[in-house]
This record gives C-alpha cells, sequence and structure tokens, in this order.
C-alpha cells in the first residue's frame, strides 16, 4: 500500500507518519496470509486503540469523570464527616495555621486533580511518570474531603512531603512541573470566571447557576488540558529520531 493511501493518512492523524506507515505495512504483511476482511477489522481496532488516547478524548472522559467526582464522591465523603473539625488532630488545636494551610493545598490539589488525573490516565497510561505522580496526589489530597481532622491533616502533611520529594529527585521533577504549569493556569481562569462574570449579570442572585459552574469548569480545564499537552512535550516527550541525531 502506497504512503499516500486513506488508509495510512487516517492512521497518521492519530500518531506520527512513521508509526503509521509501520504499522500499515505490519498490517499488509499478515493481510497477504489472513484476507482484506481481517486487515480492515485490525485497522479499525488500531484505530479505536490509538484514537480513545487523542488529546479530545482524554479530555471529554477526564471532564466526565471530574463531574462524577464532583457530585458524587466528594459528596458522600463530606455527608460522612464528624460533627467538629475542631478535635485536636495531627497538628493540635494550637496550630490551627498549620492546618488551614496544609488542608486548603490538599483541598486546591484534590479539586484540580480530579480533573488532571483521569486525563493524564487516558492520554498518558498508566506506566508514564506523569501519570503516576498525578495519582499519588490525588489519592493524598482527595482524604482531606472526609472532614475529619486527622485524616485532613495526614492528607495535608503526606502532599507537602510528596510535593517536596518530587522537587528533590530529579526523576519527578519535570512531571511536578507539568502539574504545576496546568494547574496555576487553570485555577486562574475559574477565578476570574466565577467572581467577575456572574456578578455583572446575577447580582442580586446569591447563588451561582449551575450553567455558569459548567462553563467555567469546562473553560478552565480545556486550558489546563491545552497547557499539559504543551508543557508535556515540551518537558517529557522524547524526541523523534532523526538521520542527523542518529549520525
Amino acid at each position: 500500500m502506497s504512503k499516500s493511501s486513506p488508509a495510512e493518512w487516517l492512521l497518521a492523524r492519530l500518531t506520527d507518519p512513521d508509526h503509521a506507515a509501520a504499522i500499515i505495512g505490519d498490517l499488509e504483511e499478515l493481510a497477504a496470509s489472513r484476507g482484506r476482511l481481517w486487515f480492515w477489522t485490525a485497522y479499525i481496532r488500531t484505530l479505536i486503540a490509538l484514537g480513545w488516547r487523542t488529546g479530545g478524548s482524554a479530555f471529554l472522559l477526564a471532564f466526565l469523570c471530574m463531574r462524577f467526582m464532583y457530585g458524587t464522591v466528594i459528596q458522600w465523603l463530606m455527608n460522612h464527616r464528624v460533627p467538629t473539625l475542631m478535635q485536636a488532630g495531627l497538628f493540635g488545636v494550637y496550630n490551627l495555621h498549620v492546618r488551614l494551610i496544609t488542608w486548603n493545598i490538599s483541598m486546591v490539589m484534590a479539586q484540580f486533580l480530579c480533573f488532571a488525573t483521569p486525563f493524564a490516565v487516558v492520554r498518558f497510561g498508566m506506566r508514564n511518570r506523569l501519570t503516576q505522580l498525578a495519582c499519588a496526589l490525588f489519592a493524598i489530597s482527595i482524604l482531606v474531603y472526609t472532614l475529619r481532622p486527622w485524616v485532613m491533616d495526614l492528607s495535608g502533611l503526606l502532599g507537602v512531603l510528596l510535593i517536596c520529594a518530587a522537587l528533590v529527585v530529579t526523576r519527578w521533577r519535570k512531571p511536578l512541573a507539568i502539574l504545576a504549569g496546568t494547574c496555576l493556569p487553570a485555577i486562574a481562569v475559574k477565578v476570574i470566571y466565577l467572581f467577575l462574570l456572574p456578578s455583572y449579570r446575577y447580582r442580586h442572585i446569591p447563588r451561582i447557576p449551575a450553567s455558569w459552574v459548567v462553563v467555567s469548569d469546562a473553560t478552565s480545564f480545556a486550558i489546563a488540558a491545552i497547557v499539559c499537552l504543551y508543557l508535556y512535550r515540551r518537558l517529557l516527550q522524547r524526541p523523534k529520531a532523526t538521520d542527523r541525531t542518529i549520525a
């Protein structure tokens, strides 16, 4: 099959041209003994396997997962909280400033990672360092929504320690930089959207309409996905081999 064939062109939209040519070549070689029906069946399976990891598919699945986490999982955790947050906890009752700092760090991380973690899982796979770091931070930070002082203190402390460890260890420094660079613009967009736009139109309504929340979430996390893909290409993705680099 020639390199300009429509099947190879479509496959190249989901991967690089060299990989697409290699896949088509393998399928053509096997199709010689298995038939054209097998070729097109295997080709469609390949398209699906590559297509669901594209940025658009990853964003859609991650956004749906994030809405489920906000509406179901976090709500369930908060409904099983203890009556008071003023228990001694890990830091004691006289270190409220430490508790507030660590709690807020965990809450911000959990809210952002509700989207970033499934996005990284779908887009990059579980063996990727960025995905592994996101999963670890998410598993720690989501515990803050149990609203149990001991668990919240431990969540904040472990989250800070994991961030510090990622800064020290070279292998995890770039994945942490990608998560931080992805998080900051998303938070900035959401803050601007929630505090400026609704106040202009809904000044007499104490609660922001649900439609505004969905739009602000979609906008902020869409920017987060774009920034994440850009930073990943710049910091973690291996450069393609060329004749010059091989030489």
